[in-house]
């Protein structure tokens, strides 16, 4: 029963082992095509002139918290300035010298109409007590804001960092060296199990080989003794 308990506790461990490796391997193939999706637009958009389809972007201001905070990374679609409305958060260039062409990220709050320059939006950062001087014109909206990824921002200043790209280098590279031992050794284990089986079971073929000779001349002077009794009583 024990072991019985043994083999199917080994067989559950190999099947979870199993599902976490296909959904990571899956998850990777995810995330690397739409990093490849992501990478195409992105070069296709810049060649026709044209704004990227979406982009990612890693927050790195408290202005919009607590709907965005630090280190979120925000998912931006390109957008009909038309189809825009109060209450979108939106990702613009300012024309303001101060952000060096940083994308920034504020809430729609009004939608203006400028006879001189035509539709402008006002926004504003949810943290922020009032809207911003700064009125933003269509041709410099990136795009809308659909979701967030929180905190993974963290992730790529950490990938970013010396230390960051050496451990996502040497983890892996640890992890199928320690793979590779760990098979290496269960071998010789098995190797050292298989050897110890054959040299018991030849032992027992040279013990029952001894056995049945040992039987063949009990049995051939049985019949001697028979033999000469049989003279005997002949005589």
């Amino acid at each position: 029963m024990e072991e019985d308990k043994i083999v199917k506790r080994r067989k559950l461990l190999k099947m979870v082992t199993k599902i976490i490796s296909y959904t990571f391997i899956v998850l990777l193939m995810i995330i690397a095509s739409f990093l490849i999706l992501y990478v195409i637009c992105g070069k296709v958009a810049e060649k026709k002139g044209e704004k990227p389809l979406f982009g990612l972007y890693t927050v790195i201001s408290p202005s919009m918290t607590p709907s965005i905070n630090v280190y979120d990374v925000i998912f931006v679609k390109k957008t009909d300035t038309e189809d825009l409305k109060v209450g979108d958060v939106i990702t613009f260039y300012s024309t303001n010298p101060f952000f060096g062409g940083t994308p920034v990220t504020h809430r729609i709050v009004e939608i203006l109409d400028v006879p001189e320059s035509g539709t402008m939006f006002r926004v504003k950062g949810d943290a922020n007590e009032v809207a911003d001087e700064e009125k933003v014109l269509p041709n410099n909206i990136v795009g809308r804001v659909l979701f967030k990824l929180p905190q993974l921002g963290k992730a790529q200043y950490f990938l970013a960092s010396k230390s960051g790209w050496l451990l996502a280098i040497l983890l892996p590279a640890l992890a199928i060296v320690a793979y590779d031992i760990f098979k290496i050794f269960r071998l010789f284990l098995l190797k050292s199990k298989l050897d110890s089986i054959n040299n018991e079971n030849s032992s027992q073929i040279e013990e029952l080989e001894e056995n049945k000779k040992s039987d063949i001349i009990t049995n051939q002077l049985n019949q001697e003794i028979i033999e000469i009794i049989d003279d005997k009583e002949e005589n």
